[in-house]
């Protein structure tokens, strides 16, 4: 029996990469949750967090998940930047010091972060292999969380970083939001439109976690993105393509800026993210391309909706 913690574990990511763990009746996962919930599931256990006793409530576990963290897809308010900043730093910082304590200690710890940790830029090509300071808000929020998931090492647990970028799913993230003016017949660049997207498709990014947690010589930062990024441009033109919709209008960056504040950095201020680590082993991308994942995300809605 495999056990996992995982925090985190109701939101987008965190839930399709519950339905697949929960597929092998070898496993049992723990679900950290600001909310007092229970499982009709056998394999799953919900402990709520904001009780006193919840460290009491955690076994030892041979894996742990970290993917919490306040939403970046609302209005960034001053207290809502702190809010960013210190849901991932204390809840990182809290699983540390819980397994601090204990003899036994995860074997693994995967701890989620974004491609934020890179500059934005439409013409520099990022990988691993690129090392960088702070530079705006967002780096400091990944840098100061990548630096909490660090402290594992510690304990001799292996510490695997994941990077994320833009998380194409029907169920949230970014594509619905994308997806929606294309659909009202109002799609079109964003600023120049030749800002890059690094982006991934769900499916890819949860097999990607599962992979590289059980693959024993990983540790340290993987890029999480689809080998083949495109500029916001090509991205429209996919989404086009796919969806039988027109990309014609152009939103310029003051506008974004003016309407969506600091939060336009997301579809601003991007970066070309590629997965070099991960395409250098045998992990095998079901979506490598942009049109085949935005085929499998429209044939889905379809069916679903």
């Amino acid at each position: 029996m495999t056990t996992y913690l995982i925090s985190g574990g109701t939101g987008l990511i965190g839930q399709q990469l519950i339905n697949k763990l929960s597929t092998s009746k070898t496993h049992h996962i723990y679900i950290l949750t600001r909310t007092t919930r229970h499982s009709d599931n056998p394999q799953i256990t919900y402990i709520n967090w904001n009780e006193e006793s919840w460290e009491q409530q955690v076994p030892n576990v041979d894996i742990v998940i970290n993917l919490a963290g306040a939403t970046l897809s609302r209005y960034w308010t001053k207290g809502y930047k702190q809010k960013m900043m210190t849901s991932r730093i204390q809840s990182t910082r809290a699983l540390f010091d819980l397994f601090s304590t204990r003899e036994k200690v995860p074997q693994v710890m995967f701890n989620a972060s974004a491609i934020g940790y890179y500059p934005p830029s439409n013409t520099a090509v990022y990988t691993e292999a690129t090392q960088t300071a702070p530079h705006d808000f967002l780096s400091e929020i990944v840098y100061q969380w990548e630096r909490q998931a660090d402290h594992f090492n510690q304990l001799g647990t292996r510490v695997i970083i994941g990077r994320f970028g833009l998380v194409l799913s029907n169920q949230g993230g970014a594509w619905p939001a994308m997806s929606l003016p294309y659909r009202f017949f109002i799609g079109g660049k964003l600023g120049n439109g030749k800002q890059p997207y690094s982006w991934i498709h769900i499916d890819d990014l949860v097999n990607a976690i599962v992979y590289l947690i059980h693959t024993s010589d990983t540790t340290e930062a993987y890029n999480l993105t689809a080998p083949n990024p495109v500029t916001q441009h090509e991205f429209g033109l996919k989404i086009q393509q796919v969806l039988k919709c027109p990309h014609y209008t152009r939103a310029p960056q003051h506008l974004l800026r003016l309407l969506l504040g600091k939060m336009a950095t997301l579809l601003i201020d991007t970066q070309y993210v590629l997965p070099e680590r991960l395409t250098e082993s045998e992990f095998q991308f079901q979506y490598p391309h942009l049109t085949q994942a935005l085929q499998a995300l429209h044939h889905d809605n379809k069916h679903t909706g």
